[in-house]
C-alpha cells in the first residue's frame, strides 16, 4: 500500500486536476450517480481538468494494475461509469465550450451535460438547437456514443448523426483526431465506432464537435394527453396508427405509469399518457394533435416554450436519484403496439410492486430512418417505430428482488415483440445483449475495439469484447446488478 500511495502522490502532483479518495465530500458527490441502486466505491477518483489530466490517468491506472472506468453526467443504466476497487476517471470538471457561427458547430468537452450545452447556446446562439438529451444532466459522452434520441431527432437524426469530430484519448494515452475523412483508416474506423457504438469501448471521448441547427420557429409545442389506462386498447391503438403517419416535425412520445387526477391532485391514477413536441409553430402543431385531441383525454397541458424549457421539465421526472433503479429496453417495429402487448401492459402495471414504475417509449423513425443516415455509424435500430424503456423504481433496496423479477418478467411478456435492445439502456440481464445492441454491427465493432485496444484496456461486463451473458435460470441470478467487471 505505501507504494500505491507514493504513486498516488505522485499522479497528483502532475495533474491540473486533482484526486479525491474514500471520506471526501468530493468523493461521495462523483460515486452518487442517478441510480441509489449502485453506489459502487473506487479505490480513488481523478478528477481530470484537461487532456493531458486524462492520459495521466490512463498512464497511472496501467502502472498500478487497478481498472479504469471513465464518468460523464453519471447517468449509466447499469452503473458501469463506476467500479469497485478500481479508479475512476471523471470528466467533470471539462466543460469548455466554442461556438464556430459560421457553420453552426458547437465544440464542447466531454464533462458537460445536456444542461450546460443549452444554457451556453441559449445564451451565445439562440434559436439554434444542438440535437441532445431530453433530460438535462445526463453527460455528453455516454448518450452520443450510444446513438442518442433527442425530442428532435425525428427533425434532425440521431445525436452521434450530428458529431462531426471526436477527440479521444486510445488506451495508450495517444490523443486522436477522428473524423469521417481522416488520413488514416484506423481513425475513420473509430469515428464510425464511436457514433452509436456505446460509450466506454473504444478510448476516452475528451471533446466533441456537433452540427447545430436553425428551427423553423423560436418555441415548440410540448406537453402532455392524459387518458385513464382503463381505456388502453382503444387510445394506445388510436395513437400507434395516428403516430405511424405523421411528419418528422413531430415526436409523440408515450407513458404509461401514475399521473394526477386533475379533479384531487394528490392522488394518482394510472395513466397513458401522450408527451407531444412538436418541432414548428403552435398551431401547425394543435392541428397534427387535433385526432388525439378528438379522444376527450382527461387532462391535457399543451406549452409554446423553447426547446430547452420543455426538456428541463419533462427530464426531471425521469430522474432517479437516490431511490433504486433496474431499467429494460426494446425495439418495436413495423408492427406497432398490438392489442396483445397492450394487454400484457396492462396486466403487468397492475402487478407492479412499486408505484414509482412506469414504462416511456421514444418515437422513432423520421430523420433518423433517413437512407442518407444508414451505415455513417453502427447504430442498428434506424427503422425501428419505438424504443420501449422499462424504469422499475423502488425506494428499499430489500426489496430488490421483488421488483427486478416483475421487470424482467415484463420484458419477457414483450420480448417476442421486440426487435432488439437499445445500448444507452444497457441491461445486465439482456439476454444475447450484445446482438440486441449492435445487430449485424457487432462483428466489425469488435474488429475495431481490437485494433483501438488490443489488450481490453477498455473493458467492462458488457461491453463489445465481453462474452459476458447473464444466468436467466430461476431464481434470478442478481449478482450481474451489482458489478462493473466481470469476475475472473
Amino acid at each position: 500500500m505505501a507504494d500505491l500511495r507514493t504513486e498516488v502522490n505522485e499522479l497528483a502532483r502532475c495533474l491540473s486536476g486533482y484526486v479525491c479518495e474514500p471520506g471526501s465530500p468530493e468523493y461521495a458527490r462523483v460515486v452518487a450517480i442517478d441510480n441509489g441502486r449502485t453506489r459502487t466505491p473506487p479505490a480513488l477518483v481523478v478528477r481530470a481538468d484537461s487532456t493531458a489530466d486524462v492520459a495521466l490517468a490512463i498512464g497511472f491506472a496501467r502502472e498500478v494494475d487497478l481498472p479504469l472506468t471513465v464518468r460523464g453526467g453519471g447517468h449509466s443504466a447499469a452503473g458501469y461509469c463506476l467500479n469497485r476497487g478500481g479508479i475512476v476517471l471523471d470528466l467533470g470538471l471539462m466543460k469548455a465550450m466554442t461556438l464556430d457561427r459560421s457553420r453552426n458547430q458547437l465544440t464542447v468537452q466531454m464533462g458537460a451535460t445536456w444542461n450546460d450545452v443549452y444554457g451556453h447556446v441559449a445564451r451565445s446562439a439562440a434559436p439554434l438547437i444542438p440535437v441532445g438529451g431530453g433530460c438535462l444532466t445526463v453527460g455528453l459522452p455516454g448518450f452520443l456514443q450510444g446513438g442518442g434520441y433527442s425530442f428532435v431527432s425525428r427533425s434532425y437524426g440521431l445525436g452521434s448523426d450530428n458529431v462531426t469530430r471526436i477527440e479521444l484519448v486510445d488506451a495508450s494515452g495517444a490523443l486522436r483526431t477522428l473524423t469521417a475523412d481522416a488520413p488514416a483508416q484506423d481513425d475513420r474506423d473509430l469515428f464510425w465506432a464511436c457514433r452509436g457504438g456505446g460509450g466506454g469501448n473504444f478510448g476516452v471521448a475528451v471533446e466533441m464537435t456537433l452540427q447545430l441547427h436553425e428551427p423553423p420557429a423560436k418555441t415548440v409545442l410540448g406537453g402532455g394527453l392524459s387518458f385513464p389506462l382503463e381505456r388502453a386498447e382503444e387510445v394506445i391503438g388510436a395513437y400507434d396508427a395516428w403516430a405511424r403517419d405523421v411528419p418528422g416535425a413531430m415526436a409523440a412520445y408515450g407513458y404509461v405509469g401514475h399521473d394526477p387526477d386533475p379533479a384531487e391532485p394528490t392522488r394518482k391514477i394510472p395513466s397513458f399518457r401522450i408527451t407531444p413536441v412538436f418541432n414548428g409553430p403552435y398551431a401547425d402543431g394543435i392541428e397534427q394533435l387535433r385526432p388525439m385531441l378528438k379522444l376527450n383525454p382527461f387532462d391535457v397541458r399543451l406549452y409554446s416554450v423553447p426547446l430547452p424549457t420543455l426538456e428541463m421539465a419533462i427530464g426531471r421526472s425521469t430522474l432517479v436519484g437516490d431511490r433504486q433503479a433496474y431499467i429494460r429496453s426494446g425495439m418495436i417495429g413495423d408492427g406497432g403496439w398490438t392489442k396483445d402487448m397492450i394487454k400484457a401492459v396492462r396486466k403487468a402495471m397492475a402487478g407492479a410492486p412499486s408505484p414509482d414504475s412506469f414504462v416511456v417509449w421514444t418515437h422513432g423513425r423520421g430523420k433518423v430512418n433517413d437512407p442518407a443516415l444508414i451505415g455513417q455509424g453502427p447504430y442498428p435500430h434506424r427503422d425501428k417505430r419505438y424504443v420501449f424503456e422499462l424504469k422499475a423504481i423502488w425506494n428499499d433496496p430489500a426489496e430488490t428482488r421483488a421488483n427486478v423479477e416483475w421487470a424482467y418478467d415484463f420484458g419477457e411478456a414483450l420480448s417476442a415483440d421486440f426487435h432488439g435492445a437499445y445500448v444507452n439502456y444497457i441491461d445486465p440481464l439482456q439476454e444475447d445483449w450484445a446482438t440486441a445492441y449492435y445487430g449485424s454491427n457487432l462483428d466489425r465493432l469488435q474488429r475495431i475495439k481490437k485494433a483501438a485496444d488490443p489488450d481490453g484496456f477498455f473493458r467492462f461486463q458488457q461491453s463489445v469484447d465481453s462474452t459476458f451473458e447473464p444466468d436467466l435460470s430461476r431464481p434470478l441470478d442478481l449478482s450481474p446488478l451489482n458489478r462493473t467487471f466481470v469476475p475472473s
